[in-house]
């Protein structure tokens, strides 16, 4: 493999569609999204979002890029993100990097008749990424670690090849592949309380996924394949125009929200790594 060269940053106006869903289970990858990639000799740091339906994912993907509008927002039932759509920027924070954003088709779709399709969006944005931001609403709570067990259903999918019968070591490596993880809570209304005593945001996810008496197989399986957590909750954006937050400024937005939007994106930028394979291979778009 050639060494990653810094050249000019790739700027595009708006996002492509990478992952076309072109019927039920079939997916393609989109030629000029593709060819936006390989013209990219910059370090990249991929950063995409999962979750289910209708949760705001894109707003969040918008506000990463510097932007208000920019990934589609829907305001009906429907999910408004089909397949992954990729929009590249140039690093706010770090030159000669290009920061790669994917935006995902939400999860739990009921217009969609198979299920394994979510299982394939998730597998595909875990091995582009850097960081997976997996967004949910309300709480952290069972439904949403159930929701997790695709992470179970990836060791059917992806197959990572072992010269040795060592199991232990053939997992160390199947977790390699895997991103650095950020839960958000979106809409969060509880007070940030364990045994009566204030707790950090991080806390409140670590003691979601403490290991009880019983079954551990989902909390071992996120906590084994996510050595990096990190968690944000956000309270409600505002208590009107809820469902057109592309339209507003930051001043018509609960302050809260603006300073816990600012402090993710922050995060986002500062901690977020380059992309890289097995080995500590920096990768460009066309690698």
């Amino acid at each position: 493999m050639t060494a990653v060269l810094q050249g000019d940053p790739v700027v595009m106006a708006h996002p492509v569609c990478l992952i076309e869903n072109i019927e039920e289970n079939k997916v393609k990858i989109n030629q000029e999204a593709l060819a936006i990639l390989s013209s990219i000799s910059q370090p990249v740091v991929v950063v995409s979002i999962v979750g289910k339906y209708r949760t705001g994912k894109s707003y969040l993907m918008n506000r990463l890029a510097g932007k208000r509008t920019g990934f589609s927002l829907g305001s009906t039932v429907q999910s408004n993100t089909k397949g992954i759509w990729m929009w590249c920027v140039p690093h706010p924070r770090r030159e000669g990097q290009t920061l790669v954003l994917l935006d995902t088709e939400g999860l739990g779709d009921v217009e969609k008749d198979d299920l394994r399709y979510d299982s394939y969006v998730f597998t595909l944005a875990i091995l582009l990424s850097s960081t997976l931001v997996y967004n949910t609403k309300g709480t952290i709570d069972n439904e949403e670690l159930l929701r997790l067990q695709y992470m179970t259903e990836l060791t059917k999918l992806i197959h990572v090849r072992s010269t040795t019968e060592d199991k232990n070591k053939a997992s160390s490596e199947f977790i390699r592949f895997f991103p650095s993880f950020v839960w958000v809570v979106r809409d969060f209304t509880l007070e940030l309380e364990i045994d009566g005593k204030e707790v950090t945001t991080d806390r409140y996810l670590e003691n979601a996924l403490k290991l009880k008496q019983g079954n551990n197989i989902l909390r071992e399986c996120i906590r084994n394949y996510f050595p990096s957590r990190k968690c944000f909750v956000f309270y409600q954006p505002t208590n009107r125009n809820h469902h057109n937050l592309e339209k507003l400024n930051d001043t018509d937005l609960d302050p809260d929200f603006v300073k816990q939007t600012n402090e993710f994106c922050s995060y986002i930028f500062d901690s977020s790594k380059e992309k890289t394979i097995p080995g500590g291979v920096r990768v460009n778009g066309s690698s």
